[in-house]
């Protein structure tokens, strides 16, 4: 029988790919720009207007 004792309960937030994915806006990680997120857009696939870095969850 494996060891449970390094097992988490499975309640996790994910990994920093999965959090914009929970978001409610995006934001540029250089200026601050923000704008609110839209449903089945992921942020990292828009980009800043004004530092044309891509965008991350909130």
């Amino acid at each position: 029988m494996p060891d449970r004792s390094t097992q988490g309960s499975g309640k996790g937030k994910g990994n920093k790919r999965n959090r914009d994915q929970n978001s409610s806006a995006c934001v540029c990680p250089r200026c601050g720009f923000e704008i609110e997120r839209a449903p089945g857009v992921n942020c990292r696939s828009i980009k800043c207007p004004e530092c044309r870095v891509p965008l991350m969850g909130k």
